[in-house]
This record gives structure tokens, C-alpha cells and sequence, in this order.
């Protein structure tokens, strides 16, 4: 398992970058798939009229299958709170797939 944090138009710190790293593995943890790769952008919208400016985009990369989730809180630590449930989601939905095909 690999994570690549990324900011786009801000600074990524140390606890924010800790942060996702644990709450995506924790995601990710679901599947027991070696090449699962997972790329996480952070960024912040200045526009002051978005009443959540706070962006957590998350892919991630398996064999034959790509999951994508999205999301926009007021706080970036509750949006990466709010992708990684989706990604577990999403994980979940796919591997349950995977084992009724077999």
C-alpha cells in the first residue's frame, strides 16, 4: 500500500499529512490487495461565497477497478473524515462483488 499526499494551493503540515495517511490506510485496510495505490489531493477554495472550502479528493488504483471519492467539508480534517468513510464504502461494495463473481 502506498499513499501519495498532495496540496494544491497550500502548505501540507505534518499532523494534516499524518492525519489522512492513518484514516486512508485504516480505508484501505479492507482490501487485502498488494498493488493498492491511493493519491490524496487536499486543497482550500478562497472563495469566500463556499460555505465548505475544504477539498479531500481520494483515488485509488486496483487491479482492473479505480475508485474515486470526493468531498468538501468546513474543516479539513472532518473532509477526510467524510472521504475515508466513503472510500470504505466504496471498498467494501467492490470486494463483496469480487467474491460473488468466484
Amino acid at each position: 500500500m502506498e499513499i501519495t499526499i498532495t496540496g494544491r494551493r497550500m502548505p501540507i503540515t505534518d499532523p494534516i499529512r499524518a492525519y489522512a495517511e492513518e484514516k486512508i490506510g485504516n480505508s484501505m485496510k479492507v482490501m487485502d490487495i498488494n498493488p493498492l495505490d491511493a493519491e490524496v489531493v487536499l486543497h482550500v477554495e478562497k472563495n469566500p461565497a463556499n460555505a465548505t472550502p475544504a477539498i479531500c479528493e481520494v483515488t485509488l488504483r486496483t487491479k482492473g477497478h479505480i475508485v474515486r471519492v470526493e468531498e468538501s467539508e468546513e474543516d479539513m480534517y472532518a473532509a477526510i473524515d467524510e472521504a475515508a468513510d466513503k472510500v470504505t464504502r466504496q471498498l467494501r461494495k467492490y470486494k463483496t462483488r469480487v467474491i460473488d463473481r468466484r
